[in-house]
């Protein structure tokens, strides 16, 4: 397959299509949606030859195969349908979408057009990584305040001997309450001390826990949006797809068009323009286009995410909110492990989320498609030459 491989998007670009984050299905323009699927028509394939179902199915079994397996993404003008053929990105704005696709945490935040490749780059699932981070940050926190207390009560403990000899020179000089003072913070000292470093290391975990929770919470509406934008939409595309190929082939049978109404059902049903093409386009691939978009603030209404978009784009969300911090400073709790780790640097904590600190400002989409890439993914494996396969002779 040929492999294309052009400037993708801005960052400015990037952050604008986060407008994506709230996904719906278009649900009112059921000949837009039929138009971007390609259905076949009886009249395009009447004065074709009869077409061959077991070529039908193995060019299915080809798509099927590049979305679980493909190590390749194309961008630029034709990336889109390249990537994700029979899907509707050869419309207006598909290569604002497709790179969308690859830049964007709500849209996905692709690697790859195969899954396998796609969950390989990630190491494992980032929500899970970002709490697993999250979790070694808080025993790491909280290990440090026990280290620093039980320092406290061995330093009080040691000095203790010497802070009683100070007690009774005082007490023998008739110095009552400078005795008194000197023994109480020789042993009251060291236990507040402890006290509050296992108050401060519990107060940083609580703290971040609140806020991370707050976080995924208030992202849920996002994320179940999405869901529910990928299952209502997909199902409206497969039943009108369905409806129509029904329909073509009932009208060639009742004109005595044999040969377009098995062509008609032979590409419907079994081929990668037809129901087994949708299909895998709205679950391992990425989803279906369904009208064209001039700006991005037309992906919501037309892009239908699939089932695989809608996962990868709740990890990302998710793993975004793990990540958040706490509005007030560092507390003590950090400050008290950097000290008792005799100066060593202190790890990050979190990663940051790159695409939220994008520009907002840029040209519009389709004039930055093809404009110098940030450095995000730059240290992605090279992409295999890979395209899917375009049948001929529809």
């Amino acid at each position: 397959m040929i492999h294309t491989l052009r400037a993708p998007l801005t960052a400015g670009t990037v952050a604008a299509v986060t407008a994506a984050a709230l996904i719906s299905a278009p649900a009112d323009n059921a000949d837009r949606l039929l138009a971007s699927l390609a259905v076949p028509s009886s009249n395009l394939v009447a004065l074709s030859a009869w077409q061959d179902p077991i070529v039908a199915l193995l060019d299915s079994g080809e798509l099927a195969e590049n979305y679980v397996f493909g190590r390749y993404w194309n961008f630029g003008k034709d990336g889109g349908a390249l990537n994700w053929p029979y899907a509707g990105f050869d419309q207006n704005g598909g290569q604002v979408l497709n790179a969308g696709l690859y830049y964007t945490r709500e849209l996905g935040s692709y690697f790859y057009v195969g899954f396998l490749p796609n969950f390989t780059a990630e190491a494992y699932l980032p929500a899970v990584q970002q709490f697993q981070l999250n979790v070694e940050d808080y025993v790491s926190v909280v290990l440090s305040g026990l280290n620093l207390a039980a320092r406290e009560l061995a330093t009080g403990v040691w000095d203790l001997p010497a802070a009683a000899l100070d007690t009774v020179q005082l007490a023998a000089a008739g110095q009552f309450a400078e005795a008194l003072t000197v023994i109480t913070d020789a042993i009251i000292g060291p236990i507040v001390a402890a006290a509050q470093s296992v108050l401060d290391a519990g107060s940083y975990v609580v703290s971040n826990v609140v806020t991370k929770a707050g976080a995924v919470v208030a992202a849920l509406p996002q994320i179940l949006t999405t869901f529910a934008g990928s299952a209502i939409g997909g199902a409206s595309i497969l039943a009108q797809q369905i409806a129509a190929i029904t329909t073509g082939v009932v009208s060639d049978l009742s004109t005595l068009n044999f040969e377009g109404a098995w062509n008609a059902a032979v590409d419907g049903l079994l081929g990668p323009s037809g129901i087994p093409g949708t299909l895998l386009n709205l679950t391992t691939g990425a989803g279906v286009q369904t009208g064209p978009i001039v700006d991005t603030t037309d992906i919501p209404a037309n892009f239908v995410p699939s089932f695989r978009t809608a996962v990868q784009a709740a990890q990302w969300t998710i793993r975004s909110a793990l990540a958040t911090e706490p509005v007030a400073a560092a507390s003590s709790a950090s400050v008290a492990r950097a000290t008792t780790r005799l100066a060593e640097p202190t790890p990050t904590t979190a990663v940051e989320d790159e695409t939220s600190t994008a520009a907002v400002d840029s040209p519009s989409a389709a004039d930055t498609a093809d404009t110098a890439a940030p450095d995000r993914k730059a240290a992605k494996r090279d992409r295999a030459s890979r395209t899917a396969a375009n049948r001929t002779g529809n």
